[in-house]
């Protein structure tokens, strides 16, 4: 047994080829996504791209002060569409000091099926949008940046603000 030992110990192992290996591994990488995109990457793309739309009409809306806009912009489905007339809003709105000055879409986080039709039956899909929000407080003229997930909602193949 230890004639085994000795002579496996003055054996040479076979140098590593790193570069090749990692080489492969980049490769193999590379295609993945071109692999999972194949049966629907332009689907999402357009979802996507359905997503950032509905983002930035709402979020143009509270930029310009467009409040009739902003509340088309809200799901029928959304709690707050449902409890809150228009009139509801633009008191809110007008009793606010603060707008929305600028903002710039970071990402769509995710977009998703309604894994709960029983409690939400008329929405297909959730989506989340980060945004990076710049408030000015009126009387103050003071800005204030925030990073916000804003929910997005897709009901009858349209997409809304929740």
């Amino acid at each position: 047994m230890m004639i085994d030992r000795v002579a496996r110990m003055g054996k040479k192992k076979p140098p590593i080829r790193l570069p090749a290996v990692a080489a492969v591994i980049l490769l193999t990488l590379a295609c993945l996504p071109a692999v999972s995109n194949a049966d629907g990457g332009t689907a999402n793309k357009a979802e996507k791209a359905a997503v950032l739309q509905a983002a930035r009409e709402f979020l143009d809306a509270e930029k310009t002060g467009d409040h009739a806009r902003v509340y088309a912009c809200f799901a029928p489905s959304s709690p707050y569409a449902r409890s809150h007339t228009y009139e509801d809003y633009l008191r809110q709105v007008k009793s606010s000091e603060d707008r929305v000055a600028s903002y710039t879409i970071m990402e769509v986080s995710y977009i998703q099926n309604n894994e709960d039709l029983k409690t939400w039956p008329s929405i297909q899909k959730i989506a989340q949008v980060e945004v990076v929000v710049v408030f000015v407080h009126i009387p103050t003229k003071k800005r204030s940046e925030l990073n916000i997930g804003f929910i997005f909602l897709k009901e009858g193949g349209r997409w809304y603000k929740s």
